[in-house]
């Protein structure tokens, strides 16, 4: 089976947010709470800040502009879903493309990804919308509510709210005549964009009005029938009477369907569901739904009458039974109980109500109880979830674990029937309110990711022709183990995979692609997944990447898109390659070590090229500012591993970035491997005592934990100022548990206690010097004491008193007694 069949349909979407919080921005001199659209953190890469119209319909071609920056080179237009076909690409300037696009008529309805391929790069992403109904462009002026731009129904308006402007349309309408309007803002992902919409009459009263709303983020829909024949008006603004040039919106106005809530919210692979489905306008009707034989969250556009909604409904495609609600607090002694797994469906339709379950379970049996509500079905509900045993009590309880949503394992004390029942947090209930209850055993997931190089700014992969790019690439195991596979389909012709596998017991490794000095400059959206490397297994995952588009306070993921796929390229040959040398020694713990690079560069090309570590192994830390500047060729990079480092052998590579042709580029390095071993050396510091003016030693207890293969050495380094040791380097002798330095301490050395002390240890072989440092040593440097006396009886019996001299015990406690030294 292709790996396309067994990977979910690319969705965005994933997160829906757990509190509606409206951001406004406060003019007049007010507090102003800054929210950002995501875009890449580096200036040089290939950009699209904005399409011009943000959508089309489909059956039809449209030429559409693009404005970015550095995309002059372009040679390809992605598109993460099928139906939208390139006719023509055409660089206007560095900062704008023409591109004239085929819609075909069974195009998906909603928002498509897109990102542009440049002979250097990838651009960041961004969402071109789709819709059934004929496209009419704003036209300005339609500022004023006594000059409306007249629209006709059925139509999707592309138009963008500007600063302090609000936008006014006019529809007639016939008495008893229902319009549905829903407005796409936020969710094209081009600004932080908070619309309102409002349906007025001819005497400027609101009829109805949206802000907010959950189903379409923080998006508008609404709807009103008209009482009497007339124009009415819908007026599009931002919330606070802001905006500017990229507040982008698609106003959908007509008769079409706009489902608010499906019942049941989901079903099994293959299974056509007999659904309820109810509309914002209060209109209720029954549909067969046809679900998708692969499992995951399913994007179903409502049709009826042959008009389309604007926007899709999200239900849950899993291998569970269902079961509708059919008790609520005063019914729930009549349910019948069911058998598990199952999924319970149903909808808080009135305030204060709670719905109720019944099910079997044997004792130790564990069980999972996840809610889909804001989740997925974008319901309003704040779920409350409670598991209880029949004639007993409550047992368990969650409010939102799972994001917004419930979430709640519980393993069965005993054989019997249970209860499990849901309401909304707030008391709150309407025909909108619905939810979806998994009750299953914990069930093997696995989902891959990749790290970011630029924070915020989702990761491609552009490989230049004879050269090699690398990622970090994460697992997420979940109720199971084992050694993975990679699996890959559409990669790019000349394109080699190094990382084919990930052992049982990593969570992530470094993943490198490698391009032919003669591969075709091309690039694909590839498909990313991965298997449990075990015969007869089902359990397969795919790559779950994030891109980021709207960013709210502190940095929340307001909007975004998630894909299954990752965008590789094939770009341009550099004007340079770099090369890790393969130590010959390992890196041990409480050791350090240089990894060693070398750089080729073309006879001309003098760009500071800057060094990093793709990943640092646990335990380990490498310097990031590390460059090689001008004509340079070679650079260390100091790495270090602590105490507790991870023991064993890793794959390491360096990642290059510097200046290209029209952009920053990136390329890695060769895999070389890196072994972390245990120290050979242990130390035993005790605490030395010595006066300004002295000599002493330091001596510290030595334990050779292995042979150490090579001549090893031992410096004591970090004395305070004033002290030296005429002989601060030892050769280690076979058996040797003790090492001793001298040390003078200087008349005008500073006194007090000083933890600093290390011993460095060095153990040359023939392939370098293994480094391993250990501390911290203490040393405590005194003033001298005075010289006291003490009478004694003459042994001459002259009965002259004699000088006894104190010992330094007694000196110290005589000291400590007089309040002197330390």
């Amino acid at each position: 089976m292709s790996l396309a069949k067994l990977m979910q349909h690319s969705t965005f979407n994933r997160l829906v947010l757990a509190v509606q919080v409206k951001v406004k921005i406060i003019r007049a001199g007010l507090c102003v709470i800054a929210m950002t659209v995501a875009i890449p953190a580096s200036a040089d890469n290939p950009a699209i800040s904005m399409f011009t119209p943000a959508g089309g319909q489909r059956g039809t071609e449209i030429d559409v502009s693009i404005a970015g920056a550095r995309i002059d080179d372009v040679r390809q237009l992605h598109s993460y879903t099928p139906g939208i076909s390139v006719l023509g690409l055409t660089a206007e300037n560095g900062n704008r493309v023409k591109a004239k696009l085929a819609i075909a008529e069974d195009c998906p309805i909603g928002l498509h990804a897109l990102r542009l391929v440049t002979e250097t790069g990838i651009s960041n992403l961004r969402l071109f919308g789709v819709s059934a109904l004929p496209q009419i462009e704003e036209t300005e002026p339609n500022n004023r509510f006594d000059a409306p731009q007249v629209l006709s129904m059925n139509s999707t308006v592309n138009g963008v709210v500007k600063t302090e402007d609000v936008d006014y349309y006019a529809i007639n309408l016939s008495a008893g005549q229902r319009v549905n309007v829903e407005l796409e803002g936020l969710r094209l992902g081009t600004e932080f964009f908070d619309p309102f919409v409002a349906i007025l009459d001819t005497n400027r009263f609101e009829l109805a009005a949206s802000d907010d709303a959950p189903l379409v983020q923080q998006d508008c829909v609404c709807t009103y029938t008209a009482k009497e024949d007339g124009t009415y008006v819908i007026e599009v603004r931002e919330s606070s009477f802001g905006g500017n040039d990229r507040c982008q919106y698609r106003l959908h106005v007509g008769s079409f369907p706009r489902p608010v809530s499906i019942l049941p919210s989901g079903g099994r692979p293959g299974e056509t569901i007999q659904a309820t489905v109810v509309d914002i306008s209060g209109e209720t009707w029954q549909q067969e739904i046809q679900l998708p034989e692969t499992p995951g969250d399913y994007e179903f556009v409502a049709e009826r009458n042959g008009q389309w909604a604007p926007s899709a409904n999200k239900l849950r495609v899993i291998d569970l039974p269902n079961y509708m609600e059919t008790a609520d607090d005063a019914q729930r002694e009549a349910l019948v109980a069911v058998d598990l797994p199952a999924a319970f469906n149903g909808v808080i339709e009135t305030p204060g109500d709670t719905d109720w379950f019944k099910f079997r379970a044997k004792k130790d049996q564990q069980l999972e109880f996840v809610v889909y509500g804001r989740r997925v079905l974008r319901s309003p509900i704040d779920s409350w979830l409670e598991i209880h045993k029949v004639g007993g009590g409550r047992l368990a309880a969650n409010d939102d674990a799972n994001g917004p949503d419930s979430s709640q394992p519980f393993k069965i004390p005993e054989d019997g029937e249970y209860l499990v029942s849901i309401r909304d947090q707030l008391s709150e209930g309407s025909p909108q309110h619905t939810y979806r209850i998994e009750v299953s055993p914990p069930r093997p997931e696995l989902t891959l990711s990749i790290d970011e190089l630029q924070r915020y700014v989702s990761q491609n992969m552009e490989v230049p022709q004879g050269s090699r790019m690398a990622v970090l690439l994460r697992a997420g195991r979940k109720n199971f183990g084992g050694d993975l596979e990679l699996l890959f389909e559409n990669l790019p012709a000349g394109i080699h995979v190094s990382t084919p596998k990930m052992a049982a017991n990593e969570s992530y490794i470094p993943f490198m692609l490698e391009a032919n000095p003669d591969a075709p400059i091309s690039s694909e959206l590839v498909h990313l997944g991965a298997r449990l490397n075990s015969e007869n297994t089902d359990i397969i995952g795919q790559l779950d990447q994030r891109t980021l588009l709207v960013r709210g306070q502190n940095n929340r993921d307001m909007w975004g898109f998630n894909s299954d796929r990752l965008a590789v390229a094939i770009t341009k040959q550099l004007p340079f390659q770099i090369e890790l040398i393969q130590p010959q020694i390992p890196i041990v713990r409480n050791g350090a070590l240089n990894y060693q690079v070398r750089v080729q560069r073309a006879p001309e090309y003098k760009e500071t090229i800057y060094l990093q570590t793709l990943y640092n192994p646990s335990g380990l830390r490498a310097s990031g500012s590390i460059k090689l500047e001008g004509d340079a060729t070679e650079a260390l990079i100091p790495v270090t591993a602590n105490g507790n480092a991870a023991l064993g052998n890793f794959p390491i590579t360096i990642l290059a970035r510097a200046k290209g042709t029209n952009s920053t580029v990136w390329t890695a390095s060769n895999f070389v491997n890196l072994e972390v071993a245990d120290s050979f050396f242990n130390f035993k510091f005790g605490k030395t005592v010595i006066e300004t003016g002295a000599r002493g030693s330091v001596v510290v207890g030595l334990e050779a934990k292995r042979p150490a293969e090579g001549i090893a050495e031992f410096e004591l380094v970090g004395l305070p100022a004033g002290v030296t040791s005429p002989q601060a380097k030892v050769t280690y002798q076979e058996g040797q548990s003790q090492l001793e330095f001298p040390i003078d301490v200087a008349p005008d050395a500073r006194v007090g206690q000083f933890k600093m002390l290390v011993i460095k240890a060095t153990i040359t072989r023939d392939g370098g010097t293994i480094e391993q440092n250990q501390g911290t040593g203490e040393i405590q440097i005194a003033q001298p004491l005075p010289a006291t006396t003490a009478v004694a009886v003459n042994p001459s019996n002259t009965g002259e008193p004699a000088a006894k001299p104190l010992s330094r015990l007694d000196q110290l406690r005589q000291a400590k007694a007089a309040g002197g030294g330390e």
